[in-house]
């Protein structure tokens, strides 16, 4: 994680937005080969289940060809927006991560969010932090 892909307070109209303007900060920060194609296998993955998983977060990842190195992006939206028109998501952990090579990554990544998310202290440390360095201590390594 780096602080070029951690971003506070976007205002996006919607899910794919929100997506695109990750992906347009992973390409900018070096991790992607090609931003179109590493979109077009996000939207694929969202398109098969949502990736909203309560706790007003949502998880849109893709293990693709597009991408050069694991990477995970973090999105603070400025208001909380309909991610799949069922839950309403604030907070986006987007993770792109290279296929093939890296096996179970994303898999990894996702687990160590999900037992994170679900304490309402780090949520909450998300939702007031104030840096992109506050962001990644509280991230840690997962």
């Amino acid at each position: 994680m780096s602080k070029e892909i951690v971003m506070f307070d976007v205002d996006a109209k919607d899910r794919d937005e929100v997506i695109n303007l990750i992906a347009d900060a992973m390409d900018k920060d070096g991790r992607l080969i090609d931003k179109e194609g590493y979109v077009a296998d996000v939207m694929k993955r969202e398109a098969g289940s949502s990736t909203a998983v309560g706790f007003s977060v949502a998880t849109p990842h893709s293990k693709s060809v597009h991408v050069k190195e694991p990477s995970l992006a973090f999105v603070r939206l400025s208001h909380p927006m309909k991610w799949d028109d069922s839950e309403e998501v604030e907070l986006v952990f987007q993770i792109g991560v290279p296929s093939p090579g890296q096996g179970d990554r994303h898999l990894e990544i996702l687990a160590g969010l999900f037992r994170k998310v679900m304490h309402d202290d780090f949520r909450e440390k998300l939702f007031s932090a104030k840096t992109a360095d506050e962001v990644i201590e509280l991230i840690g390594a997962v």
